[in-house]
């Protein structure tokens, strides 16, 4: 046998000291750097400064002591999230649980959760404008906000300028997670996250991330691939584009009764994309009811409904129509006016008001002039009668009428009283799973409510309109529009039912005040199994 080659391991000392004080260097520039990105913070540890060296300092501890009561996690806080998770005890990982658990970013997630991302999560501060991930680079951490805010950023080919350029996608504020994408499907970061002021985040490392929060991620990612799939619209996604739908997808459920859209409730800005379950869409109507020869008599009033109009009127709008018939009419029947005048009683009676700019108005200062015609008088009507036909003039009195009079009184006549005015719910549309809506339809007075239990998938609109095939969300949009009643036809409807139901009653009531046979019959003699269906049904 080959004697065997013994290998020196001796260790040069000279070498082992250059890499000792190397190691050292690199660790008091890394805790040097620690303590430059830190300090905006550290210094509220500091409850008392004496000295008059540094006045930068003492503002700024003053301004900061101001805002102490606003703060999430103090500086003991903070100082234990800076610590390393394998050194962290038990009694202190109960604590962070406690303190963390509270918090708006960890509120989506349950509390075994909760207790491994207190016991692995580390606090990162970020100064102002800087980048804390940046687009195609590894990714090494995922990101919750505590405090501030930050500007989400792409790359973007230009085709005029020929060039990439940055275009900012959104902001996420504190509650919001960022980078999560990344560490899920093991790809670079797809976009760039700069901070906007002075930020207070929590990291959670790959390593920790893999035991932690995949697995729930992974679940919520599913669903809503899921979801998507279950529309046709999203078929020709690409594989990126559905990852960014993964990412800005909410996922809803509401109960029986509760309102999903309307009366100040729902997001305004997210369509929503129906699940599971059914919606119907409500509308309340203002009507005035009055009754006449033993009738009643139906009258919607809707002041932002404006008023029909017919052909002639668009025609005299825009192309001038009736314009000189009506000119010819109007000095015909002056000359009318003015030779009759003599039967007409002496009293002034209105019978046209115009407005006319007087001095004042054009200063500025607002006026209303109405024009009153006044019969002339017996000497001005021989008069009149002497001029030619050409030359015959009414005479005319100016009246200045304050113009909050007339508003008063326009106001009078158009508002209802309030016994007269009544308000009904009519069901408009209903959404069945696979239904949509919230593309911008119109919402005054209506609101969507859940008739069972309702799941929804909601997508930012802003997202969906950059990435719209074949124009696919305006055409929806225009559909709901057109299929979507408005005011008019729902009071048409309402009145067709209230009419059938008057029919109905009368001839009922006819029909029984024919029958001679005597019913002695009455609610008591019903079983309360029937009376108590009824009233479900109600």
């Amino acid at each position: 046998m080959a004697p065997k080659k013994v290998v020196s391991t001796k260790i040069d000392p000279v070498q082992e000291q250059m890499r000792l004080k190397f190691r050292a260097k690199c660790l008091f520039r890394a805790l040097g750097r620690l303590v430059l990105e830190n300090r905006y913070w550290l210094i509220e540890g500091v409850d008392q400064y004496e000295g008059l060296d540094d006045v930068k300092r003492r503002v700024e501890q003053a301004v900061r002591g101001k805002h102490k009561k606003k703060q999430l996690l103090n500086i003991n806080d903070k100082a234990l999230l800076n610590k390393s998770a394998e050194e962290r005890t038990t009694q202190e990982q109960q604590y962070l649980y406690r303190i963390l658990g509270g918090l708006k970013c960890f509120k989506r997630y349950p509390n075994h959760v909760k207790k491994k991302l207190a016991a692995a999560t580390y606090f990162k501060y970020y100064g102002p404008n800087r980048v804390i991930v940046r687009q195609h680079h590894e990714a090494h951490a995922m990101y919750f906000v505590v405090t501030g805010e930050v500007t989400v950023s792409q790359l973007v080919f230009d085709e005029l300028l020929q060039r990439y350029v940055s275009v900012d996608v959104g902001t996420m504020a504190a509650g919001d997670m960022f980078g999560e994408v990344s560490l899920l499907h093991n790809i670079p970061r797809t976009a760039t996250v700069t901070t906007n002021g002075h930020c207070e985040l929590l990291a959670l490392m790959k390593e920790d991330f893999k035991n932690v929060l995949q697995e729930s991620l992974q679940k919520q990612w599913d669903e809503v691939r899921r979801a998507m799939s279950a529309f046709t619209y999203f078929d020709s996604f690409d594989e990126v584009a559905q990852r960014e739908g993964c990412i800005v997808a909410k996922m809803k459920s509401y109960k029986r009764n509760d309102t999903v859209l309307g009366d100040g409730v729902g997001a305004q800005n997210f369509v929503y994309f129906v699940l599971s379950g059914r919606c119907q869409m409500i509308e309340s109507l203002q009507v005035i009811v009055s009754k006449h020869l033993n009738r009643n008599h139906y009258t919607l009033y809707d002041p932002y409904i404006p008023e029909e109009k017919s052909e002639k009127d668009l025609e005299e709008k825009w192309f001038a129509a009736y314009k000189n018939k009506r000119r010819s009419t109007f000095e015909d029947k002056s000359e009318m006016d003015a030779a009759t005048s003599q039967y007409r009683p002496s009293k002034g009676v209105l019978r046209s008001s115009r407005s006319l700019k007087t001095e004042n108005e054009k200063k500025g200062e607002p006026s209303l002039v109405t024009i009153v015609d006044v019969p002339p008088s017996s000497e001005q009507i021989s008069q009149n009668f002497l001029l030619p036909s050409q030359h015959r003039q009414s005479v005319r009195v100016s009246m200045a009428v304050p113009a909050d009079s007339q508003e008063d009184s326009k106001n009078k006549t158009e508002q209802p009283r309030s016994a007269d005015l009544r308000t009904y719910f009519m069901q408009v549309c209903l959404f069945n799973p696979g239904s949509t809506f919230g593309f911008g339809e119109n919402m005054r007075d209506r609101r969507i409510v859940a008739l069972t239990p309702v799941d929804c998938m909601l997508l930012p609109k802003v997202w969906l309109l950059q990435r719209n095939p074949a124009n696919i969300w305006t055409r929806i949009q225009h559909y709901l529009e057109k299929k979507i009643p408005n005011k008019r036809k729902l009071f048409k409807e309402f009145v067709a039912a209230r009419r059938w139901q008057e029919y109905r009653d009368q001839v009922v009531s006819d029909v029984v005040a024919r029958s001679k046979a005597v019913n002695f019959t009455t609610v008591h003699d019903v079983p309360y199994s029937i009376r108590l269906e009824e009233m479900l049904d109600y």
